[in-house]
């Protein structure tokens, strides 16, 4: 059966396969190619897809772990991140949730941490050009949803939210980070090793001192709701609406899912008129 990737169209510059490349296809039920997410990444190699059905996985069937992908290969969800759940093994401790290596894609999850001390950043890239994108991150215990440390990666379009850093960078040279929404800072090593491009983001906390930021912006995100992240049509984060008029596109994973509620200005008079007989 042919399936149809989430985020085709968005453009993945790593996401490059040959005719011998293979997709595993995991659904939540342990049906699919292989069982779980865990098995997929023993059994996958360079230019493999693991294509992610909708539900609930736990990362690891081990005990307090995560996974670490092998080097290009590509995590993806089927359909997006409001469906596709990511979590630790059956410990509340996760070291790592999805740790990338050279040439890696993680995009279209919900990544959900457990809140306890110690625990890591759900997604670690400490590889080179790695693509992180359309991901919605909770993290916990002052964790950073996203760590940074390898060189020339993207990080678009996801939201990074918790109690945690959003984005740590601890070497990222090379790093093009832009359309996301950062609910809680993005925090340099504070050597500023390397060039990056941090631009039209939406942060919300503490943001780099270091050179290359530009047209980024701190506001509401204005979601539709508590757990519902799609945009309200009044957004700052929708396109056309960046507070300084720049034309960034959606900034995000979600688009429009709502409006603002709109009140009508009547008179009294009119008012009463609607119920004369």
């Amino acid at each position: 059966m042919r399936r149809v990737l989430f985020l085709i169209g968005l453009g993945f510059p790593f996401l490059a396969t040959s005719a011998s490349t293979r997709t595993w296809y995991v659904a939540a039920d342990g049906s699919g190619d292989a069982p779980s997410i865990a098995a997929a990444v023993d059994s996958s190699v360079s230019g493999d897809v693991i294509l992610v059905g909708p539900g609930t996985h736990l990362v690891s069937s081990t005990v307090g772990d995560g996974v670490t992908m092998k080097s290009g290969t590509s995590l993806i969800s089927e359909a997006g991140p409001e469906v596709t759940f990511l979590k630790p093994g059956s410990a509340p401790f996760q070291p790592g949730l999805v740790s990338t290596r050279d040439n890696c894609v993680v995009s279209g999850f919900s990544i959900v941490a457990f809140g306890i001390s110690g625990a890591t950043a759900p997604i670690m890239i400490g590889a080179n050009n790695v693509e992180a994108s359309n991901n919605i991150v909770h993290t916990a215990s002052g964790a950073p949803a996203i760590a940074v440390s390898g060189s020339f990666v993207s990080i678009h379009h996801n939201i990074c939210d918790g109690d945690g850093v959003g984005i740590y960078l601890a070497y990222a040279e090379g790093a093009d980070i832009y359309r996301n929404i950062v609910l809680n800072g993005i925090t340099d090593s504070g050597l500023c090793l390397g060039i990056r491009s941090i631009h039209c983001n939406l942060i919300n906390g503490s943001s780099s001192t270091c050179p290359n930021y530009y047209d980024n912006f701190s506001a509401d995100p204005m979601f539709c709701g508590a757990t519902n992240y799609h945009l309200q049509g009044d957004s700052p984060c929708a396109p056309g609406n960046h507070p300084d008029g720049i034309d960034c596109g959606l900034i995000g994973p979600l688009p429009v899912g709502c409006g603002p509620v709109t009140v009508e200005t009547r008179t009294w008079g009119s008012i009463k008129a609607m119920y004369r007989d």
